[in-house]
């Protein structure tokens, strides 16, 4: 168990050294809202998908692909300062 948590914190570190390392305090607030709507985005998918406006593996799969091309497309934003 302890190697995986040790590969867990190294992977943390890191995806943590890149997102400092690329996302400058003036990028913050942008970046910020970029996860969270796209938390807000899958949850919604997850939550369509409980109650049946969702009614297939499929339908949700393409839902949260397009949700996290969108969420590429702002953190490319952010980066480039858009």
């Amino acid at each position: 168990m302890s190697s995986f948590n040790d590969a867990y914190n190294k992977d943390k570190q890191y995806k943590e050294s890149l997102i400092n390392s690329v996302i400058t305090p003036d990028k913050q607030e942008a970046y910020t809202n970029a996860v969270d709507y796209t938390i807000d985005d899958l949850m919604g998918v997850m939550e369509a998908y409980k109650h049946g406006s969702i009614n297939s593996e499929e339908a949700a799969q393409e839902q949260i692909r397009v949700f996290l091309e969108e969420y590429t497309v702002k953190l490319i934003n952010v980066i480039q300062g858009k």
